[in-house]
């Protein structure tokens, strides 16, 4: 965690580069977009997928819209870098930036999209989802996380770029944990994430 940013975390929430950010890409009732159809939304992939603010990144679509039919839901996606590359902060943050603008103003129709990047990449086995796993995640630095710091919520993190934060929790402190499905697993009920898909140029294509 940056010192210096947590002494000067009250400033930067005024921040008019910050809050230009958050005005845009968060200031939008999620009331004002309606949901769009599993159809559309491989349509906007097919459209993510080609642009070069992603070529440095494999792009995994994760959550709940990983099953057909959840048209109410955000579009959670997950960026992680192509094999052999190692993208620095500037095109990571880069990167969040143009998947949720794209959704926003671009897409048509408009859609909600919340992107992270993992190193590791998304889950990709139907494995269940240990609560003192340590997730270590970039997102833009929306309000909310804002809040999640400033009431010391969110111990372990750092400044990214301009406006994104990179943070460490446990995974039963995330706000999906309690609404992941669950399985039995060696006797036990346990949550678990639900295996990714990666959007490649050959699977929008086939949707």
């Amino acid at each position: 965690m940056s010192d210096d940013w947590d002494k000067g975390l009250t400033a930067s929430r005024t921040a008019p580069l910050e809050l230009r950010m958050q005005a845009q890409l968060f200031g939008i009732s999620k009331e004002e977009i309606l949901p769009i159809s599993d159809a559309q939304m491989w349509r906007v992939f097919h459209e993510l997928r080609a642009c070069y603010e992603l070529e440095q990144f494999r792009i995994w679509l994760a959550g709940s819209r990983v099953q057909p039919g959840n048209d109410d839901s955000d579009i959670d996606i997950v960026l992680s870098p192509r094999p052999g590359l190692s993208p620095d902060d500037a095109t990571i943050e880069r990167a969040l930036w143009h998947c949720r603008n794209y959704g926003l103003y671009q897409a048509n129709p408009a859609c909600v999209i919340d992107p992270c990047f993992r190193t590791r990449g998304a889950t990709l086995d139907l494995v269940p989802l240990q609560p003192l796993l340590i997730l270590q995640t970039i997102k833009l630095f929306s309000p909310r996380l804002m809040r999640l710091v400033v009431s010391g919520r969110l111990q372990e993190y750092r400044r990214v770029g301009f406006f994104s934060i990179e943070y460490s929790r446990p995974a039963k402190d995330t706000d999906y944990y309690k609404k992941l499905p669950k399985r039995v697993f060696d006797g036990r009920l346990l949550a678990y994430l639900r295996p990714a898909i990666e959007i490649t140029s050959d699977t929008v294509s086939i949707k």
